[in-house]
């Protein structure tokens, strides 16, 4: 009974200054400002556009509520939704799965409803859009003919019953856990139907935005650049401005979303991103009349700085003017003795460094990119160890599904502990790319090709902003000139918005000059690119998110209406084979509940009887061929699924539309002793909702006579009158 004494009263000492921080709480402190940085610059916060960089995704992350999430040991949890049931009746071929949201808000106060998750998987499947994350929602029923443009958006199987309750239903028996494991993916998070309909930009800056996740976007800062893309450019000085860096851009579009004619505004100024603001979203599981202002998110503001240099950024570390850095400078990752470095966590990231080919670029008269010998030389050129030695926080890409992605299933809560996941890699055949150079084996592939290197010249895209895989770029650029090939290392920049906006357009200025155009994505999603280099990330971590939309048919691109084709993958990658291999892995759970000769308008994107069979017949061959068997047994689909997925990593490594460099890592640097209650889940290293900055009110004020002080001397635009608590006169 004394032990049980003495520790009560432990626990009451230990709350004291609890207490105490308690009792000196103002009613304008609105709690901590964290001041960050962070060298990814992002301008575009949209959940579908936040897959070609692994920091863009650790962002948007925190701005936008999934409907489930993994924890930090890869379990599976409930987000948005409050409960869901799932239903099945095989007698009338009916399986359903009924969700009821939890009760919470978008950062307007708006509430979260089924439409807003009807909206967002919509969009996805539209066939006029072209989103690689659609195939996350393929076994809901009709959502491949919907974007095949076989049946109309309204006919996909899902319904709002009311605001909180959404039945699905599903094109058969499904394994309700890899399901649920796609919607942990932010690019199926919920968005706001009036507010991206209403502006094409909606997502580029805070007023034109709502969040549904713990923080929403405030303030953002561009400022005019020099043509080396780090001096900032001062329009009061009028021979500099003039001198600023202007690109010509032949995509701007129209007020309907079509491309203008040439001549039409094609020069833009060069822009970059200062800084930008993430804000509390006070609505965020919080009942404003009950709850207090920080029940749900500790901190008021993250302050991210883009633009220090290594110099700056030691010394506002050290300093504590700044207290989490995102990622780490170049410079700064070898030196041992920097007090950033002293403080830096590192974790596996879910993506991988790597290089699409355009097999539709004509290089020198020709399509040289789709021809085998070409990608496979341009491979093993690559010194992927020097790489890694150069960047530091990487690994050698053995294959494209990153570390991280499960083999089967996600991990499993087990009463007290949990059973962490095997991981895809684990099982992988890992020796098919080789960590070192092959020069020699290279040219040799290339000779016996009849390819004289010294005949082509093209470039690499590669986004100016992000420093290190411009490093890693060179490296490679280096590696391929070695071969012969004339090879331009294209450091794609970013530009002031020059398309014309339905919703703002007006006859004196048609142009929404306070956002800004990421040409290296739409390089991207427009496939204008010859070779780009950029972080692919894994929308789920399921192997099939990775693998999938090489396949056409798992693309998710758009549906071309005149030709009444699908697009092929942005590669141009178009392989029968693999095709099929993937039609394999979908048709696992329902493909022993089929008859060849009576199903043949299953998924209702067959015209024809004979189609059927083929795709039929195609998957039955592969099933054979790697002995699996067709059950109705959920629990081997999981396997089943893992056979296959490996094998189709292992066709993209030897027909390499994709080439993987590096298995990409995290590296933040805080001090534990100032940051305190850090999170994490199984996608993002370090989430702020319960982030507390020790001693905060000696840095968050402002003095009496409006003085700024030195920690937000990088913020110079934002109110910081309305800042929070005064505490200079304390």
């Amino acid at each position: 009974m004394l032990k049980k004494v003495i520790a009560f009263l432990l626990c009451l000492l230990m709350m004291i200054p609890l207490f105490t921080a308690c009792a000196k709480r103002d009613e304008n402190d609105l709690g901590p400002m964290i001041t960050m940085y962070m060298a990814d610059e992002i301008y575009n916060f949209d959940p579908a556009y936040a897959y070609y960089n692994a920091g863009t995704l650790s962002v948007v992350s925190m701005l936008f509520e999934t409907l489930f999430k993994l924890d930090d040991k890869g379990v599976l949890q409930n987000a948005l939704v409050d409960t869901y049931e799932y239903f099945e009746n095989p007698d009338k071929n009916e399986y359903k799965m009924v969700m009821i949201l939890k009760d919470t808000c978008w950062s307007n106060k708006d509430p979260i409803t089924t439409d807003n998750v009807m909206y967002t998987w919509k969009r996805l499947l539209n066939p006029k859009n072209s989103f690689e994350a659609a195939s996350l929602l393929y076994d809901i029923k009709n959502a491949r003919a919907v974007k095949e443009g076989d049946v109309t958006i309204d006919d996909l199987g899902v319904e709002a019953n009311s605001s909180k309750m959404l039945t699905i239903t599903f094109e058969g028996a499904i394994d309700v856990d890899a399901f649920l494991l796609n919607l942990t993916s932010v690019a199926t998070a919920p968005l706001p139907e009036s507010h991206i309909e209403k502006d094409a930009d909606w997502a580029k800056k805070g007023a034109t935005m709502i969040c549904s996740g713990p923080f929403k976007l405030g303030k953002t800062r561009y400022v005019n650049v020099a043509k080396d893309y780090t001096t900032v450019v001062d329009k009061s000085d009028e021979v500099a401005f003039a001198n600023r860096d202007i690109v010509k851009d032949d995509y701007a579009l129209d007020e309907w979303g079509n491309v203008m004619t040439s001549g039409v505004n094609p020069f833009c100024d060069v822009k970059r991103l200062s800084y930008f603001v993430l804000e509390r979203n006070s609505y965020y599981y919080r009942d404003p009349e009950e709850d207090d202002i920080d029940e749900s998110v500790v901190p008021h503001r993250l302050l991210v700085n883009c633009m220090l240099t290594a110099e700056q950024l030691e010394a506002e570390f050290q300093n504590n003017r700044l207290f989490y850095v995102g990622s780490i400078p170049s410079s700064m990752r070898k030196n041992s003795g920097s007090t950033v470095m002293q403080n830096v966590k590192t974790y596996d990231a879910m993506s991988t460094f790597s290089l699409y080919l355009n097999q539709n670029a004509i290089i020198n008269g020709e399509a040289l990119f789709a021809k085998d010998p070409v990608r496979k030389a341009l491979s093993l050129a690559i010194d992927r160890q020097a790489i890694v030695n150069a960047v530091v926080y990487a690994s050698p890409a053995t294959g494209l599904v990153p570390n991280g992605v499960f083999e089967a299933g996600a991990s499993q809560k087990k009463l007290f502990s949990v059973k962490e996941a095997e991981t895809f890699r684990d099982h992988a055949n890992n020796s098919l790319i080789s960590a070192s150079a092959d020069l020699n084996g290279a040219k040799a592939l290339l000779s016996q090709a009849g390819i004289v290197p010294e005949n082509y010249s093209f470039s690499i895209n590669v986004a100016c902003y992000d420093e290190i895989n411009v490093i890693a770029t060179e490296m490679i650029a280096e590696s391929w000139r070695q071969l012969g090939f004339d090879v331009k290392v294209n450091k794609v920049k970013t530009i002031q918005n020059n398309d014309v906006l339905k919703a703002i357009a007006n006859d004196n200025d048609p142009f929404m000059k306070d956002i800004c155009d990421d040409l290296f994505v739409e390089s991207i999603t427009r496939k204008t690119y010859e070779v780009v280099a950029f972080d692919y990330t894994a929308f789920s971590a399921d192997a099939f998110s990775v693998l999938s939309s090489f396949a056409k048919p798992f693309a998710g691109m758009r549906y071309d209406m005149e030709n009444y084709v699908m697009e092929t993958h942005r590669t141009g990658y178009d392989s029968t084979e693999y095709n099929n291999l993937m039609e394999a892995v979908y048709y696992v759970p329902y493909f022993a509940s089929l008859n060849r000769e009576t199903d043949s308008d299953f998924l209702g994107i067959y015209g024809s009887k004979e189609e059927f069979q083929a795709t039929y017949d195609a998957v039955k061959a592969i099933y054979d061929k790697y002995n699996i068997t067709p059950t109705t047994d959920v629990k081997q689909w999981k396997t089943q699924k893992a056979t296959l997925l490996h094998k189709a990593e292992e066709m993209l490594l030897t027909d390499l539309p994709v080439i993987p460099v590096l298995f990409n890592k995290h590296a933040v640097a805080y001090s534990d002793d100032l940051l305190l209650d850090m999170t994490a889940d199984y996608y993002v290293p370090t989430l702020f909702n319960e982030t507390m900055l020790k001693n905060y009110l000696d840095y968050t004020y402002i003095s009496k006579q409006g003085k700024l002080t030195s920690i937000f001397a990088a913020f110079p635009e934002i109110e910081w009158e309305k800042a929070g608590y005064d505490y200079s006169g304390q």
